[in-house]
């Protein structure tokens, strides 16, 4: 977020602001800024992995995403081996990223 309320960022919003300003530079001036924001959530979304985990004699699977402790989603421990668990996972992975898609999100695998 730092980089989206930089001061060359705040410039531009008071540069919308300004009554001088013409359509065309607006629109010059959203375009950039929407650019940068679809640049932020693919830098946020990019680094979703696939962590398999053995819990007791089962194992589970957890999308995590780069820099957050906290998984995205997970399952419960049902899986009897570990390869049925990642592609479980990959399989959620995978339905996850078309619905942040569908939503606008875009990303980078």
């Amino acid at each position: 977020m730092e980089r989206f309320f930089s001061q060359q960022n705040i410039e531009r919003y008071r540069k919308l602001l300004d009554i001088s300003t013409d359509k065309p530079q607006r629109r010059l001036i959203f375009k950039w800024l929407a650019a940068q924001a679809r640049t932020m959530r693919t830098a946020a979304t990019s680094k979703l992995r696939v962590r398999v985990e053995q819990r007791g004699e089962n194992y589970i699977w957890e999308l995590h995403r780069g820099g957050h402790f906290q998984p995205v989603k997970f399952s419960a421990p049902v899986y009897l081996s570990e390869e049925a668990a990642r592609v479980s996972g990959n399989e959620a992975r995978i339905r996850y990223l078309a619905r942040l898609a569908a939503s606008g999100v875009t990303y980078r695998h």
